[in-house]
């Protein structure tokens, strides 16, 4: 099969550097349960989540807004309907066949998951992993190009939520962090979780239960090694596993749930020590799961005319056509194919007069105190560090790259001081943006703060609902 994520990538998968996995945490209590699910994939497409997702609510028995589908983003995992840089009729089977098998197996993932459930007490802490950089770099030319910004912003925090037994024995870990997963580059042919392979075999070696990595706000950042360049980037990658599960290590050391520090004592004959003995937890902390989700819809920028629509059409389907007759590279033939795809849908919005807007969905699981937001996109940095600062909960994680994947969602100072353009051919990232995703248009300015204040204003009032309803009971 074709892999995802580069469009310069020249040829077709040939083996493996680790398995691709889907694991599925369940968690229940009080009558309520949520699931979050880590795919090592790039993307889940509009058909296939729907499917799962009701594949998860019909057995699982809790509403979709109870579920949350997280994708690593990995470039190194096979392209999906809506993601791919070709027209082959074979690929296109490939690709509707594989996506049938993982749909298949959704069941089997969810009844063990259920066979499986114990009772367990959770504890959640951060820490810092730096690993990535801000990748919007702008050139001498005044271009933005994948490279490195030390100036722009990077949330290095990494989010770490430990389950354990009654007897203080790791169950599950989920740990979160925002980097692209992309130092397994494009001349890479082998499927790979990425950077994600080797925390993951870190921490489960280590704590000898069971992981899952949530993709955070990786928009605008890259790894500190960069893009991978050559065949074979296992170095970077295993060095950037290392330090992330390392953190996550570090973290899960520092939390305890079956003791708690005791009261001081005082010990020694000749000279007096003191000490504080942990103790067994005597009261049980409570641990309310609820699942909530709001629509939200994001505007887009003017659409072209229906004349321009369809010269832009037509210069894309001559480009291509062009390169296919001159022998072009792979690479070339790649980038065209897309053009020609993403050029279609704008022509289709035109014509049909579709409205300037994308539908999307915000969602919220909460356990306890901690709080996770999740968003179907893009997110950059900024944003998840926003509604981490205005959250009223005590722990707050925000993950783009959830439930699908609409587009890129730029922040306002991401957007170039004289607007896009539907006829400027744009550098990656921003060639993403408007050129790529296949979404018809850009996003106004201002979308991505639309969904920051859409989130924390969810998550206000959940808190707010909390505490009502603690008031009364109290």
């Amino acid at each position: 099969m074709t892999m995802v994520g580069y469009a310069g990538r020249e040829g077709l998968a040939q083996g493996k550097d680790a398995d691709l996995t889907a694991t599925l945490l369940v968690l229940q209590s009080t009558g309520a349960r949520v699931a979050i699910v880590a795919f090592d994939l790039a993307f889940l497409h509009g058909e296939m989540l729907r499917r799962i997702r009701k594949t998860f609510s019909e057995i699982l028995e809790v509403p979709l807004s109870h579920i949350l589908l997280n994708c690593s983003h990995t470039h190194c995992g096979p392209t999906m309907r809506g993601y791919f840089y070709d027209d082959e009729p074979a690929q296109h089977r490939m690709r509707a066949s594989y996506e049938a098998g993982v749909i298949d197996k959704m069941p089997v993932l969810a009844s063990k998951a259920l066979s499986n459930l114990e009772t367990v007490r959770m504890a959640t802490a951060t820490g810092e992993a730096r690993i990535g950089i801000n990748r919007r770099e702008l050139d001498e030319e005044g271009d933005i190009i994948l490279g490195e910004n030390p100036d722009g912003p990077v949330d290095h925090e990494v989010r770490v939520i430990r389950f354990d037994d009654l007897h203080g024995k790791p169950k599950a870990v989920v740990f979160a962090h925002g980097c692209h997963t992309v130092t397994m580059g494009p001349k890479n042919l082998k499927w790979s979780p990425d950077y994600v392979g080797p925390a993951r075999r870190l921490v489960e070696g280590s704590l000898e239960c069971l992981s899952l990595f949530l993709q955070a706000n990786a928009g605008d950042i890259d790894p500190i090694t960069g893009i991978g360049a050559d065949d074979d980037d296992s170095d970077a990658k295993n060095r950037l596993g290392l330090i992330l599960g390392g953190e996550v290590l570090k973290v899960s050391s520092n939390l305890y749930t079956d003791t708690i520090r005791g009261p001081r004592i005082i010990f020694g004959m000749l000279a007096k020590a003191s000490a504080y003995p942990r103790v067994p937890v005597v009261e049980e902390p409570e641990y309310s799961i609820a699942g909530h989700e709001i629509p939200i819809e994001l505007p887009m920028l003017d659409y072209p005319t229906l004349a321009q629509a369809r010269e832009l059409e037509r210069k894309c389907v001559e480009d291509l056509a062009g390169a296919r007759e001159t022998g072009a590279r792979q690479a070339k033939l790649n980038v065209a194919q897309r053009y020609v795809y993403c050029a279609r849908v704008l022509l289709d919005r035109v014509e049909n007069n579709r409205k300037r807007a994308l539908d999307a969905t915000i969602q919220a699981i909460t356990i306890g105190d901690l709080a996770i937001a999740t968003f179907p996109g893009e997110t950059f940095a900024a944003s998840g560090m926003e509604v981490r600062r205005r959250s009223p909960f005590p722990e707050t994680l925000f993950c783009g790259y959830s439930n699908g994947c609409l587009t890129y969602i730029p922040t306002r100072d991401a957007y170039p001081e004289d607007g896009w353009s539907f006829f400027r051919r744009y550098h990656i990232p921003d060639m993403l943006f408007l050129q790529s995703y296949g979404v018809g248009s850009a996003l106004a300015p201002g979308a991505a703060e639309m969904v920051v204040d859409k989130t924390v204003h969810l998550l206000r009032r959940i808190w707010e609902s909390r505490q009502d309803s603690s008031a009364v009971t109290t």
